[in-house]
């Protein structure tokens, strides 16, 4: 469960064939929405899988709260992806699972950043980000 403002991170385990797990939450100040990342399985290079995203809406204020990532590869390329949205109001999550799939050889994932914001219509209120270093080493 995310509290008010918590920023956290934490590698939480190295998995035998070099790939790792990660985890990353924000919320908006002052608290309206907030947001979180699992990531099962977080390779060197290759294919991230089992990326879990979570998103809440904390405050009845009539807005609704969006969520999405962005990887960053070594090479200094960002890729964002769509944001995903909760219009169901106040005190409601939604959860998402997904993957990325970077291409070529050169084009591993340094980073993946999380952010998660507040929105009335498309006009974006609040916003915070956590970046998510690659606990592989890229």
């Amino acid at each position: 469960m995310l509290t008010g403002g918590a920023l956290l991170f934490s590698v939480l385990g190295v998995a035998p064939a070099s790939a790792a797990t990660a985890y990353g939450s924000c919320a908006t100040s002052p608290l309206s929405s907030s947001g979180s990342v699992n990531i099962a399985n977080w390779p060197y290079q290759g294919q991230v899988t089992g990326i879990t995203l979570k998103l809440y809406d904390e405050k009845p204020d009539g807005h609704h709260v969006r969520i999405r990532l962005a990887e960053q590869w070594t090479t200094g390329k960002r890729i964002y992806y769509s944001w995903r949205k909760n219009t169901d109001g106040y005190g409601t999550y939604k959860s998402w699972t997904t993957y990325m799939n970077t291409t070529g050889a050169n084009n591993k994932i340094s980073n993946i950043v999380l952010q998660v914001a507040t929105y009335e219509g498309d006009t974006q209120l609040q916003y915070c980000e956590k970046r998510l270093e690659n606990p592989g080493g890229a």
